[in-house]
């Protein structure tokens, strides 16, 4: 909700922007970028609005899609957001290819469906980082585009535990085909129910805020499901390799201690101004996000080792 302005507000404004150097009026640039000046939380609209402990550094609203575009060409409290998922969409769209290189083509074993399945966790995680990029370059365009922008980003969300789930089921019952169909249809049909509740305008209302977040933890307790399974088919020793459960334990801490440190806005709510532009709670949580995706990418990778290292896998298991 916008603050109300007045006299005592713009006598400490002075304070506030002698306190951040990033607050100034518009500089002209190079010719074709004209860096606006940037805003104070209570400048901002109301739909802007998404962390009153964030203070400054905030573009105006843009109206324009290049406008907001060329928001990657200067600094405010959006840009790490920005840049650590693009970035991250770039290596996850060429991580397939070091799988390829470095992996599958020097074990004798390997078959197409190690590449299919490896190749879609890491498309899901760059789509995942991609959607969440977009989100945060048009964070201040008009209020109807980055509502469907957030739209977006969850949906860039579902697409990451969808494609996660693909490869870690494929080797987590590698011996048993029937349950890699079951448990992969599963997983799409609960992905499915997640994206039309996402996507449909009848359920955005907040009469049904209860039933999304109930689809939501549907589809994140269905990889539970398959893994405590798996470890009463396999026993721990077993499923420890085929679905790397070491790493997953990691992939798992590092998403909730980041979700954990956004949640609690941490550490802006303690030190006004200091972390608008660089360590803001959500930036760690886009960090944190990265180093689960690398951390279940390595999972992966070990999987497939163990695997196709060994011939006899479904007679030894």
């Amino acid at each position: 909700m916008s603050l109300r302005k007045g006299a005592s507000h713009s006598a400490s404004q002075v304070s506030m922007e002698a306190r951040n150097p990033l607050v100034k009026d518009s500089k002209p640039g190079h010719l074709w970028l004209r860096v606006p000046r940037l805003l104070y939380f209570h400048e901002i609209p109301s739909w802007q609005q998404d962390n009153e402990y964030l203070l400054s550094g905030y573009r105006p609203t843009s109206g324009s899609t290049w406008t907001s575009i060329a928001g990657l060409f200067y600094l405010h409290n959006q840009t790490i957001n920005i840049y650590s998922h693009l970035v991250g969409a770039v290596v996850f769209c060429a991580l397939p290819f070091y799988f390829y290189w470095n992996f599958y083509r020097f074990q004798p074993n390997a078959h197409l469906d190690d590449v299919i399945v490896i190749s879609t966790y890491c498309l899901g995680v760059a789509v995942c980082f991609t959607f969440s990029a977009t989100f945060h370059v048009m964070w201040n365009h008009s209020q109807p585009l980055t509502s469907f922008c957030n739209k977006l980003d969850y949906l860039g969300i579902l697409v990451l535990m969808w494609g996660a789930g693909i490869p870690t089921v494929y080797y987590g019952f590698f011996c048993n085909q029937n349950l890699q169909w079951l448990y992969w249809m599963t997983t799409s049909s609960t992905a499915l129910l997640c994206t039309v509740v996402t996507l449909h305008p009848r359920f955005i209302s907040p009469l049904f805020r209860h039933w999304r977040a109930c689809f939501y933890a549907g589809f994140g307790l269905s990889s539970v499901i398959f893994v405590v399974h798996g470890l009463l088919i396999h026993g721990w020793a077993v499923q420890k390799a085929h679905m790397s459960l070491t790493w997953m334990a990691w992939m798992a801490t590092s998403n909730i201690l980041g979700a954990a440190i956004y949640a609690a806005r941490i550490p802006e709510r303690w030190f006004p101004y200091t972390f608008d532009i660089f360590g803001a709670s959500h930036q760690i949580f886009h960090v944190a996000v990265m180093v689960a995706a690398v951390i279940h990418f390595c999972g992966l990778l070990q999987a497939f080792t163990i695997i196709r290292s060994n011939a006899a896998v479904c007679f030894s298991s």
